[in-house]
């Protein structure tokens, strides 16, 4: 089971110290990442194959989050401050990328898609590094698909901005998994 603790340090003696608290805290391996301070975006992919497509790129916008949050989706992101009725602007889809950078992102994920052998769908959440290069950070091969557009979910959200509605999206995937079972 994995426990995401969601701190931010500003140097190394500051993370030194934390590790063993954060051992004994949760009695399993601590993972370190390094912070890749650029611009985050999400790629919803459907298809197989060759067939793959990425739908518009969704991405984050961290400057409405409270002051002193850290720059990142967090749990307190995503369900605390963004509730219902409060809603927080906190996607752009579709992303304001250029076309170069969309490519590169859109070649990532695709590339990730292949290598982990996902099927049918998937959704690559990416952040770029101070050299504006993306980097895989998560793989959401069963991606959330809440049908509500207040609710932020992100397949959702990319698949109306490529024109596909709610029942198509679920359609597509279906046909995609029985397409490749040869199931007519």
């Amino acid at each position: 089971m994995g426990i995401t603790d969601n701190s931010l340090f500003d140097n190394h003696d500051d993370l030194r110290k934390r590790i063993p608290e954060m051992v004994e805290r949760y009695r399993q391996p601590v993972l370190i990442e390094q912070y890749l301070p650029g611009r985050e975006f999400t790629a919803a992919l459907l298809g197989n194959g060759s067939d793959v497509r990425v739908l518009p790129l969704v991405e984050m916008d961290f400057s409405c989050l409270p002051a002193g949050a850290n720059p990142m989706y967090s749990y307190e992101a995503k369900w605390t401050w963004d509730s219902p009725g409060d809603s927080l602007p906190l996607f752009r889809c579709p992303a304001d990328a250029d076309d170069a950078l969309r490519e590169t992102i859109e070649d990532t994920a695709e590339d990730a898609f292949r290598v982990l052998r996902c099927r049918d769908w998937a959704r690559m959440d990416m952040r770029l590094d101070e050299d504006g290069a993306p980097s895989v950070m998560e793989v959401n091969p069963l991606p959330g698909i809440l049908p509500n557009p207040e609710d932020h979910s992100w397949f959702p959200e990319a698949a109306r901005a490529a024109g596909v509605s709610y029942t198509e999206m679920i359609l597509t995937v279906v046909r995609e998994a029985c397409d490749r079972y040869g199931i007519t």
